[in-house]
């Protein structure tokens, strides 16, 4: 069978394979995600997915570099899954779902996760509206991964990465995540928060 972002969600459970390492759990309750999730909600410098074009420096280079793509894939990003045309973004085009590249100043909790944990640099946060939905994509042929951190889980959330399948991320789970597989979210009742953290190609 051939998955696409058309058929993703209504074939899963026909292609599911709970014994698949798409997906990692990396860490189980990793300390920090609570006040990581306060710094997250009181922030207000967040950039739209659509909005590209204003992206910082760090934030661009974070982004396209997050599962070890070199940075000559930002003009394909910034054309196509931050594009906003129905039928090729990340998302539908009235997405409530922001980034920021956090920095140290506004998130201070983040670093010092880093310092405890250095596998973990070159951080990006992820923020969802509730009721609304990351569409099935992958990140290029290529093997590659990259860490994602859940700093809460809204109720009636739905994520999945094939061919795993559906899979729960508690406030905390740390998972590694082979991005060159389709993955997507599908959000809850309120507002998601997720942490992620550069990986690499294999």
């Amino acid at each position: 069978m051939k998955i696409d972002r058309e058929n993703f969600w209504n074939t899963i459970e026909e292609w599911t394979d709970t014994k698949s390492d798409s997906l990692h759990l990396f860490g189980k309750y990793v300390e920090f995600h609570e006040s990581i999730l306060e710094e997250a909600k009181n922030f207000d410098g967040w950039n739209h997915t659509f909005d590209g074009e204003n992206f910082s420096e760090e934030l661009r280079n974070n982004i396209t570099t997050l599962s070890g793509a070199p940075m000559d894939r930002w003009e394909y990003l910034l054309e196509i899954q931050f594009s906003g045309i129905e039928g090729q973004g990340l998302a539908p085009p009235d997405t409530d779902y922001w980034w920021t590249a956090p920095t140290i100043e506004d998130f201070p909790t983040v670093y010092k996760l880093m310092e405890k944990f250095p596998v973990f640099h070159n951080p990006v946060l992820s923020k969802l509206g509730a009721g609304h939905e990351i569409l099935p994509h992958d990140h290029g042929p290529d093997k590659q991964f990259l860490y994602n951190m859940s700093l809460n889980e809204p109720e009636g959330s739905r994520q999945a990465i094939y061919p795993r399948g559906e899979y729960v991320a508690d406030p905390g789970d740390m998972y590694r995540l082979d991005v060159h597989n389709f993955h997507a979210v599908k959000n809850g009742n309120e507002t998601r928060y997720h942490l992620l953290f550069q990986g690499g190609r294999y």
